[in-house]
């Protein structure tokens, strides 16, 4: 049993490792058993804790430390600090018939100052009934310095390992569970039978291919809408079981998908569907499958759908799923729909959100400017990278070195579809956000480039989309920030802006937005006129 218990254990923080997400005080009191003998993590708030070194030191007893490894004591962290922090349970499991709580506490100290007070007890054990095999793997767990510990896959790859895994049934055995000769299948058509089919068989991948199957199906209609809750649950729990399942994972976010598709259509805002625990296990399947486009681009777009709900824009998640999503979009900038749906989930999870800035990184400019060179002819790429840019611009994620750059793609975008409103609309967004704090970038549009000047593409626009107030007004947006540098005033007056606003200005006379626009563009252009004469 103790075998089975300590595997189970090790393959379940394998999948939290492998993703790079650490405990950082893991001990025993903190590690419950549930009702069906799998593992939950308690007190998470003590890992939030460990970010802050003052308050490890006053808030931490001396006590709990006790199975901390060497170096989180200096407060450095990796992996490696978990592997040690879980062999001492393991050997507080292996002593706690001969030992009180104290003095484990004691030995676990000691262990931590000298290797040989390990090996001591160790030697005791064996004595006992542990074999030379479990008492190895120890060794390799609580070696001092952590360059000389072994990871979970390290330790997942040891024949001892395999056949424990074996035992308690872990996928990372290599086997998988068959589903029973006696199996009741259940009712195509029924919600509740197919969702207690899940439950029943959770662990047997088979089984959940199957009822996915069904979901897949059932979920793109509105009598879903009762169940969205448990369908979730048993999805997520489906992927995070089974997640090297390609075939599994690509159903699961399709039926996801038609979860999220039937609530924003019907206004269901439901609690679990959006949340961090879809996109936790979403962005858990990217990372397992990062080279696999075709569910890479089910991941994203499902991303892009879930993004539409105000509470997944505001996910703790965030941060961890723009770094995501401009990985994949660099990886393959050439996929258009990985670049539709990327660009599209960008821009809702960034949307006045502040705390996303350090997200985007240097990079993330010239990624998603590579994605619009690479698709410049493409309208539905070409429009969700212009938004992904204006996130960007309204962030302050560009660097000066970028603004010039940046304006001469948008401008190019506004050539090449000059006719499609979606483009035009978010590319003059994002030129106008751009120029509010740059001077270069209003500059960069006046200047002649290739065919004609900005300014000669901003009155081309307005005659092509002169009757629609949606272009019209970000068309204005732009130049009443053009209009704030002096230097960029007589060049707009020249070429007859000062003539078009004041067109425009009583053509849209009932959208005050537009008027207040224009009317605030064509004072300053009369100050500047009266200022130079």
């Amino acid at each position: 049993m103790l075998r089975s218990y300590f595997f189970y254990l090790l393959f379940y923080f394998l999948n939290k490792y492998k993703y790079f997400i650490y405990y950082r005080n893991l001990k025993s009191t903190n590690i419950v058993l549930t009702e069906d003998f799998s593992f939950v993590i308690a007190d998470l708030r003590v890992q939030m804790e460990m970010n802050d070194e003052m308050k490890v030191k006053i808030r931490i007893k001396d006590g709990s430390k006790s199975c901390m490894a060497p170096e989180a004591m200096e407060f450095t962290f990796s992996a490696k600090s978990d592997i040690w922090s879980l062999g001492c349970i393991i050997l507080e499991m292996m002593t706690c018939t001969a030992m009180n709580q104290e003095e484990t506490a004691l030995l676990l100290q000691k262990i931590r100052q000298d290797v040989h007070n390990l090996e001591n007890i160790l030697q005791t054990l064996q004595a006992t009934d542990y074999s030379e095999d479990l008492c190895q793997v120890l060794r390799m767990m609580l070696k001092i310095n952590p360059n000389d510990r072994k990871t979970a896959k390290e330790l997942v790859a040891i024949p001892y390992i395999k056949e424990c895994l074996v035992i308690c049934g872990s996928p990372l055995s290599g086997f998988k569970k068959k589903l029973p000769h006696h199996a009741e299948l259940p009712q195509e058509g029924n919600f509740e039978s197919i969702l207690e089919f899940m439950q029943t068989y959770r662990d047997i991948e088979e089984a959940q291919i199957l009822t996915l199957y069904y979901l897949d199906e059932l979920s793109a209609g509105q009598d879903a809408l009762s169940y969205i809750p448990d369908i979730t649950q048993s999805v997520i729990c489906a992927m995070k079981t089974h997640v090297d399942c390609l075939e599994l994972e690509m159903k699961a976010c399709r039926v996801l998908q038609h979860l999220a598709c039937q609530a924003l259509l019907h206004n269901v805002d439901d609690k679990t569907l959006f949340s961090d625990l879809v996109t936790d296990a979403v962005l858990e399947t990217m990372r397992s499958h990062s080279t696999n486009e075709e569910l890479l681009s089910l991941c994203c777009r499902l991303l892009m759908i879930l993004s539409g709900n105000d509470g997944v824009a505001e996910m703790k998640q965030t941060a961890g799923c723009i770094s995501d999503l401009l990985r994949t979009l660099k990886t393959f900038s050439r996929n258009r729909d990985i670049c539709i749906s990327c660009c599209g989930a960008l821009w809702s999870l960034v949307e006045n959100k502040a705390s996303a800035k350090k997200a985007f990184g240097a990079d993330a400019a010239r990624i998603i400017a590579s994605v619009i060179q690479s698709h410049l002819h493409d309208e539905e790429v070409v429009e969700p990278a212009c938004c992904a840019l204006w996130a960007l611009s309204l962030q302050g994620c560009l660097t000066e070195d970028q603004y010039e750059i940046t304006v001469l793609l948008l401008l190019d975008a506004l050539r090449t579809h000059l006719e499609k409103h979606g483009v035009i609309k978010n590319a003059y967004l994002a030129l106008a956000s751009l120029v509010r704090v740059s001077e270069l970038a209003a500059f960069r549009i006046i200047l002649p480039y290739t065919e004609s000047d900005g300014v000669t593409l901003i009155a081309d626009s307005y005659r092509q989309h002169c009757d629609d107030p949606d272009v019209v007004e970000t068309i204005c947006m732009l130049i009443f920030e053009m209009v704030q540098y002096d230097n960029t005033v007589e060049e707009l007056v020249s070429q007859n802006t000062k003539e078009m606003l004041t067109e425009i200005k009583m053509k849209f006379a009932s959208n005050e937005e537009i008027v207040s626009l224009t009317a605030a563009s064509l004072v300053k252009m009369e100050d500047k006129l009266v200022r130079s004469k």
